[in-house]
């Protein structure tokens, strides 16, 4: 019998209790006020709504998980519930007074097939995760970039499979990538034959005792999903981290390969990501190991869908995570220049288990950032031509970054009277083939397979 955790994110009913404000209304401005009375206040009438927070979900590590959601502007929370199930469907009524009607179906790989309908003023979550299934992942590097290779064939002990979809399996230019599986629990690793006629391998990740033929490869794999992730972290300083992610041709999957090579919009993301670290560091950042439990994160984006991580469209980051979650920004640029377009700011503070809540921001809004003490650490102006931002903190100067066209360079900008002043402008240059990151400051290094930045 497998055990399904089920989480559900329901919107509050908003049902009044005479002389008292609902959790749907101090729940929304706790998100604005970030103050510690709101939250509490807001903590107390979910309790008395009846909406128990006792327990936290754990993913186990063998989880496969379908999704559903629909998003509203309605605020959110989350109910827990955990079933066993013997048959191959069921169906139940869920939520307050039943109304949350869910029909599942365990589909023959183990997986869980699901329909539901709910009120349309309901946001709905729903993750099924069928615990009783071990997972192995492995990245088996050619030794020369070429397209239109096949799959290999991977011969495998009695009960293991290949997982099929290209978030868990699949050949680009330069790798193939494979997700194994058999039913049952923490299993130990199978040993794998790979078939690649007519292709060379290099070396495999992810896996032990690897031995390179000139027909495939043998291995058995250590790492629980493919290690596809390429990007390259830079040094931390302070409370500013960042990463960048790189990109090759014929690497793109998932979404992006139904779209031309975001060229433009790699430069650009490289180019901002290291001019915004330029810029948090002036304001003081890189001088505190963090901003009241918190720090600041800025990144790129996947191209090739690793481990099904859609990222699309392309688009760069500034993110603050902070003791009760984290604040995303998701800044989307135009091909031409890769002038922003629009924010896409997710707030994910674990409260009391709520469901993240997205708020779009165009070019000329301001987007407050808060620490881990609920105040605000900086707040991101965008400029109304979609050229960059101004980043304001409390007490500093402020920074401007920006360029008229990103794509090509993104400037660093200081206060000067009424004015601004040229302090570094920043065009980055990625080489994935031979690992080479040309920078202002110089070049860095890093292992074309996999990003690992080197000495």
């Amino acid at each position: 019998m497998k055990q399904l955790l089920i989480l559900l994110v329901l919107a509050l009913s908003g049902l009044a209790i005479a002389g008292q404000e609902t959790a749907a209304a101090l729940g929304e401005r706790f998100q604005k006020t970030r103050a510690p009375a709101d939250k509490l206040a807001w903590h107390q009438a979910l309790e008395r709504e009846g909406h128990d927070f006792s327990k936290r979900a754990r993913t186990p590590v063998d989880a496969r998980g379908v999704y559903k959601l629909n998003r509203t502007s309605r605020l959110a929370c989350l109910v827990f519930r955990k079933t066993d199930r013997a048959g191959d469907s069921w169906d139940e009524d869920l939520g307050p007074d039943g109304t949350l009607h869910v029909e599942w179906t365990r589909k023959p790989n183990g997986g869980i097939d699901y329909s539901y309908s709910a009120p349309t003023n309901w946001d709905v979550f729903v993750s099924a995760y069928p615990g009783a299934v071990t997972r192995y992942g492995v990245k088996v590097m050619k030794a020369l970039p070429r397209l239109g290779d096949p799959m290999p064939q991977a011969t495998l002990p009695d009960g293991w499979r290949v997982v099929p979809g290209e978030e868990h399996s699949g050949v680009n230019v330069r790798e193939t990538y494979l997700t194994l599986e058999r039913d049952g629990t923490n299993l130990p690793p199978p040993q794998v034959e790979l078939s690649w006629p007519g292709v060379a391998v290099r070396t495999v990740y992810g896996a032990s005792n690897v031995v390179v033929s000139a027909t495939g490869a043998r291995f058995i794999p250590t790492a629980r999903k493919p290690p596809t992730s390429f990007s390259t972290p830079l040094p931390r300083q302070g409370s500013v981290s960042a990463s960048l992610t790189h990109h090759l041709p014929g690497m793109q999957a998932g979404p992006h390969r139904t779209v031309p090579y975001p060229t433009n919009e790699i430069k650009t993301v490289a180019n901002f990501v290291f001019a915004l670290r330029e810029a948090f560091l002036r304001l003081g950042f890189g001088e505190e190991k963090s901003i009241a439990h918190g720090n600041v994160w800025l990144g790129g984006f996947d191209s090739n869908f690793p481990n099904g991580h859609t990222d699309f469209p392309a688009h760069f980051h500034i993110i603050v995570n902070a003791r009760d979650g984290s604040q995303v920004n998701h800044f989307y640029m135009r091909p031409e220049d890769g002038r922003i377009t629009w924010n896409c700011y997710q707030d994910m503070s674990n409260v009391m288990d709520v469901w993240d809540r997205v708020t779009e921001y165009k070019p000329g809004d301001e987007i407050p950032m808060y620490d881990g003490r609920g105040r605000v650490a900086f707040t991101v102006k965008m400029l109304p031509d979609g050229t960059g931002f101004d980043l304001v903190r409390p007490g500093r100067p402020p920074v401007r970054v920006c360029g008229t066209r990103p794509c090509d360079a993104v400037n660093v900008y200081e206060p000067n009277g009424s004015d601004w002043r040229l302090v570094k402008s920043i065009t980055i240059t990625d080489d994935p083939v031979n690992g080479i990151l040309s920078t202002p400051e110089g070049d860095i290094r890093y292992d074309p397979d996999t990003g690992r930045r080197l000495p």
